[in-house]
Protein backbone atom coordinates (compact mmCIF):
# COMPACT_ATOMS: atom_id res chain seq x y z
CA UNK A 1 0.00 0.00 0.00
CA UNK A 2 2.83 2.43 0.83
CA UNK A 3 4.39 1.62 -2.51
CA UNK A 4 1.21 2.74 -4.32
CA UNK A 5 1.06 6.00 -2.31
CA UNK A 6 4.72 6.67 -3.05
CA UNK A 7 4.24 6.06 -6.80
CA UNK A 8 1.14 8.29 -6.83
CA UNK A 9 2.99 11.05 -4.99
CA UNK A 10 5.94 10.84 -7.40
CA UNK A 11 3.60 10.94 -10.43
CA UNK A 12 1.73 13.96 -9.05
CA UNK A 13 5.00 15.77 -8.26
CA UNK A 14 6.44 15.07 -11.72
CA UNK A 15 3.21 16.19 -13.39
CA UNK A 16 3.21 19.45 -11.40
CA UNK A 17 6.87 20.00 -12.18
CA UNK A 18 6.20 19.44 -15.89
CA UNK A 19 3.25 21.84 -15.87
CA UNK A 20 5.38 24.43 -14.06
CA UNK A 21 8.10 24.02 -16.71
CA UNK A 22 5.59 24.49 -19.53
CA UNK A 23 4.19 27.60 -17.84
CA UNK A 24 7.72 29.01 -17.48
CA UNK A 25 8.39 28.45 -21.18
CA UNK A 26 5.08 30.09 -22.14
CA UNK A 27 5.57 33.19 -19.97
CA UNK A 28 9.21 33.56 -21.02
CA UNK A 29 7.94 34.16 -24.55
CA UNK A 30 4.43 35.60 -24.11
CA UNK A 31 2.72 38.18 -21.93
CA UNK A 32 -0.87 39.42 -21.71
CA UNK A 33 -2.06 43.01 -22.06
CA UNK A 34 -5.38 44.53 -20.97
CA UNK A 35 -5.75 48.20 -22.03
CA UNK A 36 -7.97 50.41 -19.89
CA UNK A 37 -10.92 52.26 -21.41
CA UNK A 38 -9.03 55.59 -21.29
CA UNK A 39 -6.13 54.10 -23.24
CA UNK A 40 -8.26 52.33 -25.80
CA UNK A 41 -7.15 53.11 -29.32
CA UNK A 42 -7.90 49.61 -30.65
CA UNK A 43 -11.20 47.76 -30.67
CA UNK A 44 -9.84 44.63 -28.95
CA UNK A 45 -9.91 44.28 -25.15
CA UNK A 46 -7.23 41.62 -24.54
CA UNK A 47 -3.93 40.91 -26.28
CA UNK A 48 -1.17 38.34 -26.08
CA UNK A 49 2.32 39.64 -26.91
CA UNK A 50 5.00 37.41 -28.44
CA UNK A 51 8.18 38.92 -27.00
CA UNK A 52 10.43 36.94 -29.37
CA UNK A 53 8.72 37.93 -32.64
CA UNK A 54 9.99 41.37 -33.64
CA UNK A 55 9.76 40.90 -37.42
CA UNK A 56 7.28 43.74 -37.89
CA UNK A 57 5.38 44.28 -41.13
CA UNK A 58 2.90 46.97 -42.08
CA UNK A 59 -0.50 46.14 -40.55
CA UNK A 60 0.87 44.12 -37.61
CA UNK A 61 -0.24 44.84 -34.07
CA UNK A 62 2.87 45.81 -32.12
CA UNK A 63 3.62 46.18 -28.41
CA UNK A 64 6.25 48.81 -27.70
CA UNK A 65 7.72 50.97 -24.96
CA UNK A 66 6.82 54.68 -25.29
CA UNK A 67 10.24 56.33 -24.91
CA UNK A 68 9.34 59.87 -25.83
CA UNK A 69 9.02 63.06 -23.82
CA UNK A 70 5.33 63.91 -23.91
CA UNK A 71 3.03 66.01 -21.74
CA UNK A 72 0.14 63.53 -22.06
CA UNK A 73 1.87 60.20 -21.26
CA UNK A 74 4.76 59.17 -19.05
CA UNK A 75 7.93 57.96 -20.69
CA UNK A 76 8.34 54.17 -20.46
CA UNK A 77 4.67 53.16 -20.72
CA UNK A 78 3.80 50.14 -22.86
CA UNK A 79 1.43 50.61 -25.80
CA UNK A 80 -0.09 48.38 -28.47
CA UNK A 81 -0.84 49.95 -31.83
CA UNK A 82 -0.90 49.08 -35.55
CA UNK A 83 2.31 49.44 -37.57
CA UNK A 84 1.02 51.75 -40.32
CA UNK A 85 4.51 52.51 -41.60
CA UNK A 86 7.74 50.51 -41.69
CA UNK A 87 11.31 51.60 -42.51
CA UNK A 88 11.51 53.41 -45.84
CA UNK A 89 7.80 54.24 -46.04
CA UNK A 90 6.64 57.75 -46.92
CA UNK A 91 3.87 58.93 -44.60
CA UNK A 92 1.74 61.97 -45.35
CA UNK A 93 -1.07 62.94 -43.00
CA UNK A 94 -3.44 65.65 -41.90
CA UNK A 95 -6.21 65.63 -39.26
CA UNK A 96 -8.65 63.97 -41.69
CA UNK A 97 -6.55 61.64 -43.83
CA UNK A 98 -3.35 59.63 -43.99
CA UNK A 99 -1.36 58.25 -46.92
CA UNK A 100 1.31 55.54 -46.78
CA UNK A 101 3.45 55.46 -49.92
CA UNK A 102 0.78 57.57 -51.69
CA UNK A 103 -2.00 55.08 -50.86
CA UNK A 104 -4.81 56.36 -48.68
CA UNK A 105 -5.10 54.60 -45.34
CA UNK A 106 -8.37 53.67 -43.66
CA UNK A 107 -7.12 54.85 -40.25
CA UNK A 108 -9.62 56.97 -38.30
CA UNK A 109 -9.09 60.73 -38.40
CA UNK A 110 -7.43 62.57 -35.56
CA UNK A 111 -9.82 65.54 -35.32
CA UNK A 112 -11.49 64.19 -32.16
CA UNK A 113 -8.17 63.90 -30.31
CA UNK A 114 -6.99 67.29 -31.58
CA UNK A 115 -10.18 68.96 -30.33
CA UNK A 116 -10.10 67.09 -27.00
CA UNK A 117 -6.46 68.10 -26.40
CA UNK A 118 -7.17 71.65 -27.67
CA UNK A 119 -4.40 71.54 -30.29
CA UNK A 120 -3.95 73.50 -33.50
CA UNK A 121 -5.00 71.22 -36.44
CA UNK A 122 -2.61 72.99 -38.85
CA UNK A 123 0.35 71.68 -36.81
CA UNK A 124 -0.62 68.12 -37.78
CA UNK A 125 -0.20 68.31 -41.54
CA UNK A 126 3.09 66.55 -42.18
CA UNK A 127 5.04 64.39 -44.58
CA UNK A 128 7.89 62.16 -43.39
CA UNK A 129 10.01 59.28 -44.67
CA UNK A 130 10.82 56.64 -42.07
CA UNK A 131 14.47 55.86 -41.38
CA UNK A 132 15.77 52.29 -41.40
CA UNK A 133 14.95 51.67 -37.73
CA UNK A 134 11.66 53.61 -37.43
CA UNK A 135 8.02 52.52 -37.34
CA UNK A 136 4.88 54.67 -37.57
CA UNK A 137 2.25 53.44 -35.10
CA UNK A 138 -1.48 54.28 -35.18
CA UNK A 139 -4.66 53.27 -33.41
CA UNK A 140 -7.96 52.46 -35.07
CA UNK A 141 -10.36 54.63 -33.08
CA UNK A 142 -10.95 58.38 -32.99
CA UNK A 143 -9.45 58.40 -29.48
CA UNK A 144 -6.00 57.29 -30.63
CA UNK A 145 -3.01 59.36 -29.58
CA UNK A 146 -0.32 57.93 -31.83
CA UNK A 147 2.65 58.60 -34.13
CA UNK A 148 0.69 61.32 -35.90
CA UNK A 149 1.11 63.32 -32.68
CA UNK A 150 4.51 62.18 -31.37
CA UNK A 151 6.32 60.77 -34.40
CA UNK A 152 7.76 57.35 -35.23
CA UNK A 153 9.13 54.90 -32.66
CA UNK A 154 12.54 53.27 -32.79
CA UNK A 155 12.97 49.57 -33.48
CA UNK A 156 14.75 49.14 -30.13
CA UNK A 157 11.53 50.11 -28.31
CA UNK A 158 9.52 47.22 -29.81
CA UNK A 159 8.54 44.60 -27.25
CA UNK A 160 7.05 42.16 -29.79
CA UNK A 161 4.10 41.38 -32.01
CA UNK A 162 0.71 41.54 -30.36
CA UNK A 163 -2.33 39.40 -31.16
CA UNK A 164 -5.88 40.39 -30.27
CA UNK A 165 -7.61 37.65 -28.30
CA UNK A 166 -10.97 39.41 -27.95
Amino acid sequence: MNSIKLKSTVIVCLTLLGLYGLAELFFARFTFSFPTFQDQCLYARMFIVDKRDKDIKRGDLVAFRFNKEDKNFDKGLSFIKIAAGVPGDEIKYSPNEMYVNRVESEIAGMTHAINFLQLNPKEYERQITLNENEFFMVGETIYSYDSRFWGPINEEDILGKAYAIF
